[in-house]
């Protein structure tokens, strides 16, 4: 049984078609990044999980159960814009929250109180909302989300209106939820983010799925069947790539500015190479390294692929 399965989820507004065949399967008890260019389905895949949106097609379950307005009881949502009245007392919105989960006063007391502490907001409770900054009121709406113990949290762009500090913070505190095993389904543009937090990601791209599954099987995978690359910075990278392009374990090379991309199949003997040509060819170098194997890579190269594919 997972947190979230979808089947051939489908959305259409008028003659677009936001949602293609949207099929997702997140295991309960994980952090599981939901990842898309902007306009790639995430906010309305979201929407119709939560209900908030009726699906043109498919099936949708939480925990085994079918997605009605009762299984909202088991979610709590912070959505990528959160907008408050600016008059009401930041204890009283909490109060307000418990009451629409049902807890008793007594419960709901204690768990603002710990939330507010949790987020960052302790001391700030008898405040209105309105002298609370963008970054503060994020925090206030993570902490709505947490209220009344839900089982799975949904996060759309947990991280924005903070700043660096509070990013860092906001992250730290998504792992810490994991760990007390509420699964967190979160959606974000920024892939460092993403990686930090979650063990499973999905990848969406004009309302399909391209990819999903647990991010260090991803990852293996993404490495196994690609070529070693070294990115390569001279001060003439056009004489360099006249010399690279007579090597016969250079498969690609590909330039941006001054930046080299270059695909090998020995990346050892590039190495032991480079040196001699830089001397033999009078080249300044700057950069020598291997593209950092991460998560943008994995989406870039997803995405890459993708549009290589419907051309």
């Amino acid at each position: 049984m997972y947190a979230i399965e979808t089947d051939n989820l489908k959305k259409v507004f008028g003659t677009y078609t936001a949602l293609k065949g949207i099929s997702l399967k997140v295991p309960k008890g994980v952090c599981y990044g939901l990842l898309g260019l902007n306009g790639a389905g995430k906010t309305t895949t979201i929407k119709c999980i939560l209900g908030l949106l009726r699906p043109t097609g498919g099936a949708i379950t939480v925990f085994g159960e079918k997605r009605t307005i009762k299984t909202n009881r088991y979610i709590g949502y912070l959505p990528e814009r959160v907008e408050y009245d600016k008059h009401v007392i930041i204890r009283d919105f909490l109060a307000y929250v418990g009451l629409l989960n049902l807890l008793p006063k007594k419960e709901i007391r204690k768990q603002t109180e710990e939330l507010l502490e949790f987020v960052g907001l302790g001391g700030w409770g008898d405040s209105p909302i309105g002298t609370l900054s963008a970054g503060m009121k994020q925090r206030l709406g993570f902490a709505q989300s947490l209220m009344g113990n839900p089982k799975l949290i949904i996060l759309d762009e947990p991280t924005s209106n903070l700043d660096p500090v509070g990013r860092d913070e906001m992250l730290h505190k998504i792992k810490t939820v994991v760990e007390q095993g509420i699964t967190v389904f979160v959606s974000s543009h920024i892939l460092s983010e993403i990686e930090r937090v979650s063990d499973h990601i999905g990848i969406i791209a004009d309302g399909h799925v391209l990819v999903q599954g647990a991010l260090n099987d991803i990852r293996r995978e993404t490495e196994r069947t690609q070529a070693p690359k070294v990115e390569i910075v001279v001060n003439n990278p056009s004489k360099l790539i006249s010399v690279l392009e007579d090597i016969n374990y250079i498969t690609n090379i590909m330039r941006s500015d001054l930046n080299i991309l270059v695909e090998t199949q020995d990346i050892d003997q590039l190495g032991k190479d480079i040196p001699k040509i830089l001397v033999e060819n009078d080249l300044q170098l700057i950069k020598y390294s291997p593209p950092v194997s991460g998560l943008q890579e994995i989406f870039l190269k997803i995405m890459e692929e993708t549009a290589y594919a419907t051309r």
